[in-house]
């Protein structure tokens, strides 16, 4: 991974020492040096720029007021060689801030730091984890219902029972089958019926015309067949 850096200060031998440093990592490419802010906002919409490296302490603009009137500024390490701008400099989210002289282990640091940040900017976001519940209303109350608890499903014109693991009786709410259907993964529920939804994971036994849930067993609508899962 290249690191496209600018550098920006008005001491040209400050410039040339940070620029010869900087060679002596391969993981950075310097684009452009600049004696001043001033055309560094121009240079910044043409060109993408990782991280700026800046001193603060200039003749035309102060470099913290440069990067704080930056749009979208790249990483900030400022570069100067007085403490009391340090805590300004952190404030604008710089990645670091360098007393010069600088030292080379101290620049390395810097620029670890840099590294570690591109890295989780562009890292791919985690998966999310998959719903694992529904949420239905049942006597007047909301009620959150795991996957793995329930066993079955059975469709009453515009109620459905739900038959679970951890309850002696169904709990019924207002809803259809089709509409049940939709709020439940495919990938773990299959509608065998007309009026029947079933948890896969439950299935213990099945032929062309019931399956068995247990001790429960569950008729199989001829449309249905080619949707049975293997067991």
């Amino acid at each position: 991974m290249k690191i496209k850096c600018i550098l920006i200060d008005d001491e040209p031998f400050a410039l040339d020492i940070l620029e010869d440093d900087l060679l002596g990592f391969d993981n950075i490419e310097v684009c452009e040096k600049f004696s001043s802010p001033v055309g560094v906002a121009d240079y910044l919409k043409n060109e993408k720029v990782d991280l700026i490296f800046s001193d603060i302490q200039m003749p035309e603009m102060l470099g913290t007021n440069f990067i704080r009137d930056l749009e979208n500024p790249p990483l900030v390490i400022f570069t100067t060689a007085y403490h009391q701008y340090a805590v300004e400099g952190f404030e604008l989210n710089a990645v670091d801030y360098l007393l010069k002289p600088i030292r080379k282990e101290r620049l390395g640091a810097a620029i670890d730091k840099v590294v570690n940040l591109i890295k989780l900017k562009t890292a791919e976001p985690a998966p999310e984890e998959e719903e694992n519940h529904i949420v239905v209303t049942s006597e007047y109350k909301k009620v959150k219902l795991l996957f793995n608890e329930i066993i079955y499903i059975e469709g009453l014109k515009d109620y459905v029972k739900i038959y679970l693991e951890s309850r002696v009786y169904p709990l019924l709410t207002r809803s259809n089958l089709k509409g049940m259907e939709k709020k439940l993964p495919e990938s773990k529920f299959v509608r065998i019926h007309n009026s029947f939804i079933v948890n896969s994971s439950k299935i213990t036994g099945v032929n062309l015309s019931k399956l068995t849930l247990g001790a429960v067993e569950i008729p199989v609508g001829k449309k249905y067949i080619d949707s049975l899962p293997d067991i």
